[in-house]
C-alpha cells in the first residue's frame, strides 16, 4: 500500500515538468507501462493508473504513442475480464427471478433469495470497478488523441490506424491525433487513404481527415471517391468529413449518394450537405439536384463559402411519429421502455379522442402500440423492457409484418410496473442485441435507432442511484461511430433531464418530455 501511494505521489510532481530529458521521459514511461499491467501480474490501483496516465501529460513522441496504445489494450483485457464476470452474474440473477421480473413482490425460496442477496452487491461492485475502468480508459484514448508531433502521428498512422486486430475506438482515437498534426503529416495521411481497401482502415483514415478539416482541402480526392462506397457506413463518414474539408467538388457526389441511400444515414449526408452549401433542403433529392444545376458553376469556380451552414429541423407527419419523434426514417428500432415501479404514477393523457386520467406506463403502452402500427413491412423492430434488469421481449430484430406487430401488441398489454430503473444495462444490452462487443464491426450494425423512455433518474441494478456519467462514457464505447442514433422520452418531471438531453445529443437523436 505504502509503495503504490509512493508511486502516486512520485508521479503527480512530474504533471508541470515543462521539458523533460530522455531519461526522464524512458522513465515515465516504464512507470506508466508497469501501472497498466492488468491482473493478476498487475498490481496497481486505478489511482495507481491515473497517476502514471497523469504524468505523461507533457510526453510526445513515437514511443510515448506506442505505450499509450499498449496501456490501452492492457486496459482494455482488464475491462473485458470485469465486464463478462459481471454479465455472468446478471444473467444468473435474471434467472433467479425467472417469471417474477414484473413484480414488486418477488417470492423465493429461501436458497434462493438467500443467493440473490449475495448477487446484488456482487454486481454492483463489479459495475463500478468496470465504471472506473472505462472511465480511465476514455481518459487514455483522450490522452492519445493529443499527440501532436510528426513522429507521434507517423507512428500512430502506420502501426494503428490500418491494424485489423485492434480495436476501432482505439484507432479512432489514434486518428484525431493523426488529424490534429495533419499540418505535419498530411501527405501521408492522403498516400494512406488512397491506398486503403479495408472499410474500416477507410473510417479511421476518413476520422484522420475530417479532424484535419480545411488543411485537407487540397488532398479531399480520396475522401471524394469513397462517396461511392459500396459500404454505406464508409459513404456516410466521407459526406460527413467533407462537410468539414470544405470543396466545391464533393458537392455533386454528395447529392448522388443521398439519392442511393435512405434510413437514418439519408438523414446524416443531408445534414452534412446543409453544412457544406448553406442550403437546407433536407432529404429532398429533387431540390438539391435542380439547386445544384443552377448553381454548381458558381460553387466550382470558387465563389461561394463552404462549410459554415446550419442543419436543418425535418418536418414530417405527425402520424408516423412516436411520442412527437419521426420513425419512419429508420430501418430499424429497439423500443426501451421504462417499467419500473414509479411508472405506475398518474397522469392526464391527452388523445385524439379525449384527456383521460391513466398511470404512465399504460399512456406509454398505449403509445407504443399506436406507434408499432405504424411500421412499414420492411422496417425492423425489437422491444426492451426494464426494471432493475433488461428484459428482451424476442432475442432479435423482428421484420414488421402484420403478424409480429400483433404479437408485440399483446405483449405490451402484458407489462407491469416494478423495481428500479437500470438504464445503463439496457442501453447495454440494446447494443448487444446485434452483437456488438468491443472488437466487432460497429460499422456494420443492423440496428439504427433506438427510442429510451424513462420517468426516473437511473439507478443501478441495487436500487442505488447511478452515475449518469458513467452510463453516458458507457454508450460512447458501443457507439463509437454514433451509427445508432439515441432519442429520449421523458415522462414526468422527476428525472435527469440535464442527462437525457445530453444523451440524444451525443448520439444524433432528439429529447421530449411529457
Amino acid at each position: 500500500m505504502f509503495a503504490s501511494i509512493s508511486l502516486r505521489v512520485l508521479l503527480a510532481c512530474t504533471l508541470f515538468a515543462f521539458s523533460l530529458p530522455a531519461q526522464d521521459e524512458a522513465k515515465l514511461l516504464v512507470a506508466f507501462a508497469k501501472a497498466f499491467v492488468p491482473p493478476p501480474k498487475g498490481k496497481a490501483t486505478v489511482a495507481d493508473k491515473l497517476a502514471a496516465l497523469q504524468a505523461t501529460a507533457e510526453l510526445d513522441s513515437g514511443k510515448t504513442a506506442e505505450v499509450l496504445v499498449e496501456g490501452w489494450n492492457d486496459l482494455a483485457s482488464e475491462l473485458t475480464t470485469v465486464d463478462v464476470l459481471r454479465d455472468t452474474k446478471n444473467k444468473e440473477m435474471a434467472e433467479l427471478i425467472r417469471g417474477q421480473e414484473g413484480s414488486d413482490n418477488r417470492t423465493l425460496p429461501k436458497p434462493q433469495f438467500d443467493r440473490l442477496l449475495v448477487l446484488k452487491p456482487e454486481i454492483a461492485a463489479l459495475r463500478m470497478k468496470g465504471d472506473q475502468l472505462r472511465d480511465l480508459h476514455e481518459k487514455v484514448g483522450e490522452r492519445l488523441a493529443k499527440l501532436r508531433r510528426r513522429d507521434s502521428a507517423l507512428w500512430l498512422l502506420q502501426k494503428v490506424c490500418g491494424q485489423k486486430k485492434l480495436a476501432l475506438p482505439l484507432k479512432l482515437a489514434a486518428a484525431k491525433a493523426v488529424g490534429g498534426a495533419a499540418v505535419e503529416v498530411i501527405e501521408e495521411l492522403a498516400a494512406a487513404l488512397a491506398k486503403s481497401r479495408e472499410p474500416e482502415e477507410q473510417l479511421v483514415l476518413i476520422d484522420a481527415m475530417a479532424q484535419a478539416g480545411k488543411t485537407a482541402k487540397a488532398h479531399a480526392t480520396p475522401v471524394i471517391a469513397l462517396l461511392s462506397s459500396k459500404e454505406e457506413a464508409v459513404a456516410e463518414r466521407a459526406a460527413l468529413a467533407l462537410a468539414k474539408v470544405a470543396v466545391p467538388e464533393a458537392i455533386g457526389p454528395m447529392i448522388a449518394l443521398l439519392a442511393r441511400i435512405d434510413g437514418q444515414t439519408r438523414l446524416r449526408v443531408a445534414a452534412a450537405l446543409e453544412v457544406l452549401t448553406g442550403q437546407q433542403f433536407g432529404i429532398t433529392v429533387t431540390s438539391w439536384q435542380a439547386w445544384w444545376q443552377a448553381e454548381a458553376d458558381m460553387f466550382l469556380a470558387g465563389g461561394k463559402p463552404l462549410g459554415d451552414g446550419k442543419p436543418s429541423n425535418r418536418r414530417g407527419n405527425d402520424n408516423l411519429y412516436y411520442f412527437g419523434i419521426p420513425q419512419d426514417e429508420s430501418k430499424s428500432i429497439l423500443y426501451v421502455i421504462d417499467c419500473s415501479g414509479s411508472m405506475k404514477a398518474p397522469v392526464m393523457w391527452k388523445s385524439k379522442e379525449a384527456v383521460t386520467e391513466t398511470t404512465r406506463l399504460e399512456a406509454c403502452k398505449v403509445e407504443l402500440m399506436r406507434a408499432l402500427a405504424l411500421l412499414r413491412p420492411t422496417q425492423k423492430f425489437a422491444i426492451l423492457w426494464y426494471n432493475d434488469l433488461p428484459h428482451f421481449w424476442e432475442p432479435k430484430l423482428q421484420l414488421a409484418t402484420k403478424e409480429a406487430i400483433e404479437k408485440a401488441q399483446a405483449f405490451v398489454k402484458t407489462l407491469q410496473h416494478a423495481s428500479s430503473t437500470n438504464i445503463h444495462d439496457s442501453l447495454e444490452q440494446s447494443f448487444r442485441l446485434v452483437g456488438l462487443g468491443a472488437n466487432d464491426k460497429y460499422y456494420g450494425v443492423q440496428l439504427d435507432t433506438i427510442f429510451l423512455l424513462t420517468d426516473g433518474s437511473p439507478t443501478t441494478p441495487d436500487g442505488k442511484l447511478d452515475s449518469t456519467d458513467k452510463i453516458l462514457i458507457g454508450v460512447r464505447s458501443w457507439n463509437p461511430l454514433k451509427r445508432v442514433t439515441i432519442h429520449c422520452i421523458a415522462m414526468g418531471k422527476d428525472l435527469n433531464e440535464g442527462f437525457l438531453r445530453q444523451l440524444a445529443s451525443e448520439n444524433g437523436g432528439e429529447f421530449k418530455q411529457f
